[in-house]
């Protein structure tokens, strides 16, 4: 696949402007830093807002085989997307062609717990279809309110995996996610086979995460899949963005 970056409008992470306040100085050098490692392993880190170029980008992947179709939450083919409520991760080679892609989309759960828009499949589509459905029994789901993001969509084409750029460009993700949104809670989900396998918090940062499967969603043409839900509290979150510059104070 050589798709060159999709959208002339896609914005360098390096030069998105953190505002000013007490979490500035904390959010430009985690902003930094990851901008950083992600040059290190051969990838330049933008931001676009056209959702439609993800699809693009996610349509020629299935095709080589590297990707399976992505979940309908972020496909504007499924969703009516905007800058409000959806964006996307875009790196891309040396040579300018997209090597990885994650996806952050907003939700707002503040009279609704997160689970209710699962079950009743509106966090995924705008009309479902009548074979999809999705099942929620986590307490975690069920419970949690508030303006959430959930980071999916997480690609990396073979010939860049084994850098370590799915933990760089998914907390690169949510960090954009909190300079659009500062939402309450990042979410996210595992499939049972890579909750502690890629998801442990030694690899990812400190989450919480229901200890069985909680949330099964059957999505048309695929398999229905029980998985794991996660959150990160802004605690959480900011935290892990602190701990590497922490480390390097504190050996300095």
């Amino acid at each position: 696949m050589d798709s060159i970056l999709p959208h002339s409008a896609a914005v360098p992470l390096a030069s998105l402007p953190v505002p000013a306040g007490p979490l500035g100085g904390l959010i430009a050098a985690a902003r930094d830093r990851l901008v950083a490692q992600a040059g290190a392993a051969g990838v330049t880190l933008h931001l676009d807002s056209n959702m439609w170029s993800l699809a693009a980008i996610n349509d020629e992947a299935v095709a080589a085989g590297s990707w399976e179709p992505m979940l309908p939450a972020c496909d504007p083919r499924h969703r009516r997307l905007h800058p409000g409520n959806a964006a996307w991760l875009v790196g891309t080679g040396r040579d300018g062609a997209v090597v990885t892609a994650q996806a952050i989309v907003l939700y707002d759960c503040r009279d609704r717990s997160v689970g209710s828009i699962f079950q009743d499949l509106s966090a995924l589509y705008d009309q479902p279809p009548g074979d999809a459905w999705c099942e929620v029994t986590s307490p975690l789901a069920l419970s949690m309110r508030g303006r959430v993001a959930w980071a999916l969509a997480g690609w990396t084409r073979p010939d860049h995996r084994g850098r370590a750029l799915f933990p760089i460009c998914h907390r690169a993700t949510k960090l954009v996610g909190w300079l659009r949104w500062q939402p309450d809670a990042f979410i996210g989900f595992s499939d049972p086979d890579l909750a502690e396998r890629v998801w442990n918090e030694g690899y990812m940062g400190t989450r919480l995460m229901d200890p069985v499967p909680g949330v099964t969603f059957n999505q048309p043409g695929l398999r229905a899949l029980p998985m794991h839900f996660m959150a990160w509290t802004r605690a959480m979150f900011l935290g892990d963005l602190a701990e590497p510059l922490v480390e390097v104070a504190e050996a300095a």
